[in-house]
């Protein structure tokens, strides 16, 4: 039986392996999915070299030079503190960016493994876990990160919990259809004949098959995240100034547009844009490549 259980392990094992090569083949060779690739690609390098990027201190302040348009010294045009609009927008990026993987990261930990332990044990502990998930869900997603960050207080780390928590549901749920639809296959039948912990069949044969839907979620919450981060930031409640953040200099350049400053708003919402779309085109290409149906 012993071998039985090998022989199923290494099958399942090299399907997987196989099928993860040609989804990465598909992928890359997928326009959609290799324009976002270089987009995001693009905003992390921005990300990372912000720093070196910037030509100005982006807290300097110089009022003699307030609310200047875009220009050869300042290509973004300057803010009502004279504070270069570019510059600002490089370490915005960083940040935002830090904010959406961060907090997507912890809300697939979680939601991935309290949706694995869930559909796993089943019965009253999946009960249990389940209806936590439905009451988060319950709630509009900003108006429950509004709450959670208001009543963890301003700044970087309430906002990156209240992202984390709108995100766990969605990996919760999706990770535990893929267990029901798994902890019944014979291979993991074989392994508990065989007396292998629930530790071995949880990480050997369990989480594997859950890794690839729950990617594809981990993507469009990318995206989303940084909506939501930018949104609590617009409505007072995220990022505080003077920290350059995109939802915030959105909101820092409302009053400026009617006047005819629109460079202190508009080019932050065009970079919120770009990213968020380029994150949501690479879930839809890494669905395209994944599902059977939307590949044929």
């Amino acid at each position: 039986m012993s071998y039985i259980t090998g022989r199923f392990t290494r099958i399942q094992k090299n399907r997987r392996t196989k099928r993860i090569a040609e989804t990465m083949n598909l992928f890359i060779r997928n326009p959609t999915g290799f324009t976002a690739t270089v987009i995001i690609a693009i905003y992390v390098i921005i990300a990372i070299a912000g720093p070196y990027l910037a030509p100005y201190n982006p807290d300097q302040l110089n009022l003699a030079q307030r609310l200047l348009p875009p220009s050869p010294q300042h290509i973004m045009g300057t803010d009502e503190f004279g504070r270069d609009v570019f510059s600002r927008i490089l370490y915005a990026i960083r940040l935002d960016l830090e904010i959406a993987f961060l907090s997507v990261t912890i809300g697939y930990a979680i939601g991935v493994l309290s949706g694995i332990f869930s559909g796993y044990v089943g019965k009253i502990t999946d009960n249990a876990i389940m209806r936590v998930m439905d009451i988060i869900l319950a709630f509009p997603t900003i108006i429950l990160a509004i709450a959670i960050s208001v009543a963890t207080g301003y700044g970087f780390w309430p906002v990156v919990i209240a992202v984390s928590v709108v995100s766990i549901p969605g990996f919760a749920r999706v990770s535990r259809s893929t267990v029901l639809s798994t902890k019944n296959d014979l291979y993991v039948l074989a392994s508990l004949s065989q007396g292998a912990s629930t530790r071995h069949i949880l990480f050997r044969h369990i989480l594997p098959p859950a890794i690839t839907p729950t990617i594809i979620l981990y993507a469009l919450n990318l995206g989303n995240a940084i909506s939501v981060a930018a949104a609590l930031s617009f409505l007072g409640v995220g990022i505080q100034p003077p920290t350059p953040e995109l939802g915030a200099m959105i909101t820092e350049g409302l009053q400026f547009v009617v006047s005819g400053q629109w460079w202190i708003s508009i080019f932050p919402g065009i970079f919120i844009a770009v990213i968020v779309i380029a994150f949501n085109m690479m879930g839809d290409a890494l669905r395209e490549v994944t599902d059977v149906t939307l590949r044929s």
